[in-house]
């Protein structure tokens, strides 16, 4: 049986189809009612968020190679997920829920509302709590990508409020910590009790820290639970001198900020606590390291603001509902970005002193602006103010003058209820193709959306859920007026994402034609609309020899839960190239024949395949054209072994007639069960011995994702697989056993698995032998397996790597190819010194993410690479080894001064 398979993707990030991103509701006015810090338990209960709205949408979604996501944030959300499956297991308790809506697709969104430190822009109360942890030079380690996703389990989502769930509460029961930015939820949605407070003792305290620092080396301490802390256990905790130390405790007294101050961590991180007192804020500045306080609904002390914005790369107070023009003004010295995401009404002075901002600025719960300086600050990569009240044509001039408006993580969002005439008539004056989102129901005029289609602007209305008849007409005329401007670019012009209903002939024929056949949110297709989309004449092209080529469209309906006989019959009256129908759960055999007939790529959400339907589907994958086909089952909850059967003898059956066609040079089809981005939330694969057998008789490329588990005998089994790409994921085949390993390297194709841990000689020489990129997630190598993965052929990148130990593997990064042409090794914390001093043999670029450098040979050999070393990570050394970085100014690292001088070895965590 596979049982809901849900599988393994890097995700990529970005404002258009390529996106992963999650739509947070930003300012205190846009958040539930339940984070409004004077709500109690009944009120936020009865207006928890709105469902999640994970975009899922991927830039080669029938690739064989993964795609990597920009920030890496989507790991830590991976991992919390993971995290939250392996605890219900333990427990014995129901696994996180799937929530509605996280399937679907939404252009409406971008990804700066949540993304890390570095690209500037707005991040919300997951992304502020995501940033305390990662940072930029952050974005290519797995590694600490993962921990951070763990760590933001116990992290409280809202301070301000004593009962706040904790973001893993949340995640728990399938939702978001914090609501998209239009719209409020008002489901009931049960949450566990918060978990009790721990009381810290001094020799608790004294044991954790001991137990932080030999397990850790430099890592963080973390103390999510202990929300009241004595001066004394303080005084304890402030030894610790590891990287972060996280503490829970919602009030700072002046005797614990003063036992805080002298704080031997690289950050301290106090997420719940919303205010200080004059004293407390004046001892706790005094730490020497740095200080993070997004809890804060108060801040009054200019000093500390200072120490607050002195060392981090992004400022975000989620919480901060007002602000001085004296701490506005120390605030504004952020030279990366500040976002204050509950300031509402600053006075005149506080918005021109927050329009000298050094860094990228972002007030995305700002409802009045009345300096013009600050709305052309404002106009950062992302302009986000879904609730300012009123605006100038000045102002509006200034936003859409937006930088970066080529990058993809470009958008202006606004309301509706502040373009009138005038205003639509300044956004369509701009001569680029600016992504506008305007949030809200209510059009001021009956002027404002002819005039915005005229534009080459992208228009996205996500609270519209329907157009009237005289909408439609404009909607429709826009598009024949677009379409007659000869040399013009097509691309999507209007999206509605809260349509649900699709039934207007029109609308039908007009959306379908400006957002190519997609249609996010719709829920509902009346066989009328469905007959339009089926007899939509297939765009050609002349070839050079004077033949027409005919050019198939892809149809897609992301959110569409049925799909009925009388609608499937008219929309499938002509052939697509590709059908998408993800969260199609349930279809009659005769509509499943019909739609093998009609395509050669189907992506459907059944999640059981009977015999017989396993014969239907079988022969949708190919392309008699072009030789190729996909054909994806991301839900499928039963595969017995004899559907199994049936369903590889039907592609098979198609493969063959294809190779008569066109010999064994062509792309052949694509078969991927499961989707493990969604796999914790609904249990992982198993994938019995028996199954596994049918399957590897597929002769074309074969993708099994979201594995719990890979037996041996599944493993030998699939060793019989001849096709020419096998791809395995899931935590299942994060570490396989020897017989397993030894199995799978001899599949003859191409063989990717999501490694993290590679001992096996024979499997790590097989990958050495192929072309294909594989080692994103290895976290670790043998020596032995290092020996024969040195001779990996393609780009050697193992971001994840924690350990470098032989000298084959070191000649292999300092003398082979490597991504952009330097080492990067943000991961790494262990070096020995011959592949130190063999890297040193290079003449690349090497960045490396040791925290502890003790051994003097190995900095020596560190200051003969002639690229130059980035140790930006550093927090240890001894003496010997200071005074040889001082010497060596081809190494980059912190402030010398800064680091621990080690006089006696740090303890290992071998």
């Amino acid at each position: 049986m596979i049982t809901d398979c849900l599988a393994p993707r890097r995700l990529v990030l970005c404002f258009g189809q390529a996106c992963f991103c999650a739509r947070w509701r930003l300012a205190s006015s846009l958040r539930p009612r339940w984070l409004s810090a004077n709500s109690g338990v009944a009120r936020w209960q009865r207006a928890l968020v709105m469902r999640a709205l994970v975009m899922l949408a991927l830039a080669a979604v029938w690739t064989p190679a993964p795609a990597h996501a920009i920030c890496g944030l989507e790991l830590a959300l991976r991992e919390l997920r993971l995290e939250l499956s392996r605890q219900a297991a333990a427990n014995e308790l129901s696994a996180p829920q799937t929530a509605v809506g996280l399937r679907g697709f939404s252009p409406s969104a971008t990804c700066s509302v949540c993304h890390l430190a570095g690209f500037g822009g707005p991040r919300n109360e997951f992304g502020t709590a995501a940033n305390a942890l990662l940072t930029l030079r952050d974005r290519r380690d797995p590694v600490r990508n993962r921990d951070a996703g763990r760590r933001l389990l116990e992290i409280v989502a809202n301070p301000a409020l004593p009962d706040s769930p904790t973001f893993g509460q949340l995640f728990q029961q399938g939702w978001v910590p914090a609501g998209p930015l239009t719209g409020t939820g008002s489901n009931d949605v049960p949450l566990n009790p918060a978990p009790p407070a721990i009381r810290l003792s001094v020799s608790a305290a004294e044991q954790r820290v001991r137990q932080a620092q030999t397990e850790g080396r430099f890592g963080i301490l973390q103390l999510s639970r202990v929300q009241d802390l004595d001066p004394r256990a303080a005084t304890v905790l402030a030894t610790f001198r590891g990287e972060t130390l996280i503490l829970g405790i919602t009030s700072l007294s002046p005797e614990v900020a003063m036992a805080l101050a002298g704080s031997a961590a690289e950050t301290l991180w106090l997420p719940a606590v919303t205010s200080l007192s004059p004293e407390s804020a004046a001892a706790i500045r005094q730490m020497r390291g740095r200080l993070v306080l997004t809890g804060l609904t108060k801040l009054d002390s200019v000093e500390l603001a200072e120490k607050l914005v002195a060392d981090a790369e992004a400022v975000s107070f989620p919480y901060l509902r007002e602000l001085s023009p004296k701490v506005a003004q120390a605030l504004a010295k952020s030279e990366r970005s500040l976002t204050l995401a509950s300031l509402t009404r600053p006075s005149l002075e506080v918005q021109e002193t927050l329009a000298q901002t050094v860094g990228s600025l972002a007030l995305p719960g700002l409802q009045s602006l009345d300096s013009l300086a600050l709305a052309n600050k404002l106009a950062n990569t992302v302009v986000l103010l879904p609730q300012v009240e009123s605006l100038t044509e000045a102002q509006v001039e200034a936003l859409v003058g937006i930088r970066g408006q080529d990058s993809f993580f470009g958008g202006v969002f606004l309301p509706l209820a502040v373009v009138t005439p005038e205003i639509a008539r300044v956004l369509a004056a701009t001569p680029r193709a600016i992504n506008l989102i305007l949030l809200g129901d209510q059009f001021t005029s009956n002027e404002v959306l002819p005039t915005l289609l005229g534009s080459k602007l992208g228009v996205s209305l996500p609270d519209v859920a329907a157009l009237s008849p005289e909408q439609v007409e404009w909607v429709a005329a826009a598009l024949v007026q677009a379409e007659a401007q000869p040399g013009v670019v097509k691309f999507p012009r209007l999206t509605l994402p809260k349509l649900r209903r699709l039934d207007s002939a029109v609308l039908t024929e007009t959306l379908g034609r400006l957002n190519q056949y997609n249609f996010p949110g719709v829920v509902e297709l009346s066989p009328a609309a469905a007959a339009v989309l089926g007899n939509f004449p297939n765009d050609q092209r002349r070839l050079s020899d004077g033949r027409v080529e005919i050019l198939l469209s892809n149809v897609s309906f992301p959110d569409l839960p049925e799909l009925w006989p009388e609608a499937a019959q008219p929309l499938l009256k002509r052939r697509w190239s590709a059908i998408n129908l993800p969260s199609v759960e349930d279809l009659s055999l005769e509509t499943l024949e019909q739609i093998a007939e009609q395509t050669s790529s189907l992506n459907l959400g059944i999640a059981t395949l009977p015999e017989e339907f396993a014969d239907a589907v079988g022969a949708v994958p190919f392309d008699s054209e072009r030789g190729s086909g996909s054909l994806k089952l991301p839900r499928v909850r039963e595969l017995s072994p004899a559907a199994a059967r049936r369903l590889v003898d039907a592609l098979n059956r198609g493969v063959q007639g294809l190779r008569r066609k066109f010999g064994d040079n062509l792309a052949l089809p694509k078969l991927e069960l499961g989707d493990d981005f969604l796999a914790p939330l609904n249990g992982w694969t198993k994938l019995p011995p028996d199954v596994a057998r049918e399957l590897a008789r597929f002769d074309g490329s074969l993708s099994l994702n979201g594995l719990g588990e890979l037996p041996d005998e599944s493993a030998v089994a699939l060793a019989a697989f001849k096709g020419p790409y096998l791809t395995l994921s899931g935590p299942g085949v994060e570490q396989l056993s020897p017989a397993a390993a030894a199995a799978l390297a001899q599949v003859p194709g191409v063989l990717r698995v999501s490694l993290r841990h590679l001992d096996s000689v024979v499997l790590a020489e097989r990958f050495a032998r192929q072309l294909s990129w594989t080692l994103y997630d290895l976290e670790s190598v043998s020596p032995a397996a290092g020996d024969a993965l040195a001779n990996y052929r393609p780009f050697f990148n193992l971001d994840a790597l924690t350990s470098l130990e032989t000298v084959a593997m070191a000649a292999r990064f300092a003398d082979g190819t490597t991504g952009g042409g330097q080492i990067n090794l943000p991961a790494l914390r262990q070096l020995s010194p011959q592949a130190a001093e063999r890297l040193a043999q290079g003449s690349k670029k090497v960045s490396l993410g040791l925290t502890v450098l003790e051994q003097p040979d190995i900095a020596r050999s560190l200051a003969r690479c002639s690229g130059g070393v980035a140790l930006t990570r550093l927090r240890a050394v001894t003496p010997e080894v200071r005074e040889i970085l001082r010497e060596s100014p081809s190494i980059t690292t912190p402030p010398l001064d800064s680091l621990y001088l080690l006089v006696e070895p740090v303890p290992s965590s071998d």
